[in-house]
């Protein structure tokens, strides 16, 4: 005598996938039908499809949320940014330059403190800061281990020759390279919060700042 074959969990799965219908006109098999789940006491079919809604509708509409911050903040950016552009753009010395990113990072953007480097034997009057030295210029390129940019926590003394000085209360950063015609760099930006910058990170800002530096630079007179 042949033995009926056993349903599956999957064969029922795949019938009721097939026949959506199925539980129409049967409400009485539905309110008796007990599920229990993790959340709570067993409940019926159909509460356990409400709450299963309600979930998934908290989901959505918190991802709606995060689509629609997201879209301020980076509205937010590309406002911060276009206003540095411009000014960039219309700066008539290095000094304007300067003076524009500083306006810009510390107001705009909130930093603790920044620098930009500039890699010449020319001697710049402050703010500008000039690095002369091959060697110390050498150290700092060995920062990046071969990288465009950098962002993450370094030692004291490294954050302060990124930032020119000789001491400095910030303990993570975020810099890139300058590299124009006739005008190599390094530009930083440093927080006194040593997580504030992490390696993970992206450096895109940073480095589209850098790059209008190094085109918009060796364009105009150092004063």
């Amino acid at each position: 005598m042949s033995q009926t074959p056993r349903l599956t969990e999957a064969d029922v799965i795949q019938y009721l996938e097939d026949h959506s219908e199925f539980f129409i006109g049967k409400d009485e098999l539905l309110a008796g039908m007990r599920i229990p789940h993790n959340s709570g006491p067993a409940t019926s079919l159909v509460e356990r499809q409400l709450a299963v809604h309600r979930e998934r509708n908290v989901e959505l509409r918190q991802r709606l949320s995060d689509l629609l911050e997201n879209a301020r903040r980076n509205d937010q950016l590309f406002e911060k940014s276009r206003r540095l552009v411009l000014a960039l753009v219309e700066a008539s010395t290095w000094i304007d330059v300067q003076a524009a990113l500083d306006d810009s990072l510390r107001k705009d953007f909130g930093v603790d403190s920044w620098a930009m480097l500039h890699f010449t034997e020319r001697q710049l009057e402050p703010p500008l800061i000039a690095v002369h030295s091959n060697e110390v210029q050498r150290t700092i390129h060995r920062l990046f281990k071969g990288h465009r940019a950098i962002c993450g926590q370094l030692p004291e003394e490294d954050i302060a020759q990124l930032l020119g000085t000789d001491d400095s209360d910030c303990r993570s950063v975020a810099a890139a390279h300058i590299r124009g015609k006739d005008n190599l760099g390094i530009l930083t930006i440093a927080s006194e919060d040593p997580s504030y910058y992490r390696s993970s990170m992206d450096t895109l800002f940073l480095d589209y700042v850098a790059d209008i530096l190094a085109l918009r630079l060796p364009q105009i007179p150092v004063t």
